[in-house]
């Protein structure tokens, strides 16, 4: 678990402390986000999204290591560190912690349930992958513009 970027000794211990190495309570990664509070409390009237914010519930010891293992990934050379540097350009620095603690608590996840070691994306395949995807949606709305204009 020491090999998952941003979680030192003691917040794995702080982890481990709270989840236990038995995950089964959860079934999926995402019930476990869910658990840690790291996903929005989407409040939809009348099928329009009105509010999408956090539920505001005291976050337990782990979560509380996965947002200071995030934070600590703010200035990091790996692909993690850019996911939080292009979420904090995205929404602020308190939408990249949690957007990256999601992200760990993923890998923790897959890592601890599935009993492998983590594997890191290297990070040049990493950005060359978000640029074609944003190229993708560039040429996507291009095209659509094209469209309103004819």
């Amino acid at each position: 678990m020491l090999d998952i970027f941003g979680i030192s000794e003691i917040s794995a211990l702080e982890i481990l402390s709270e989840t236990g190495t038995d995950l089964s309570k959860w079934p999926t990664g995402p019930h476990l986000v869910s658990w840690m509070n790291f996903c929005p409390n989407n409040k939809i009237t009348g099928g329009k999204l009105v509010s999408s914010k956090l539920m505001k519930k005291k976050p337990n010891n782990a979560a509380q290591a996965f947002k200071a293992a995030a934070n600590g990934l703010k200035n990091s050379n790996n692909w993690l560190g850019d996911y939080f540097r292009r979420m904090r350009g995205k929404g602020g620095q308190k939408f990249a912690i949690t957007a990256t603690a999601r992200k760990l608590t993923l890998i923790y996840y897959k890592v601890v349930r599935n009993k492998v070691a983590f594997t890191p994306v290297d990070i040049n395949e990493y950005k060359e992958k978000h640029k074609k995807s944003k190229i993708a949606y560039l040429e996507k709305k291009l095209a659509e513009l094209r469209k309103d204009i004819a």
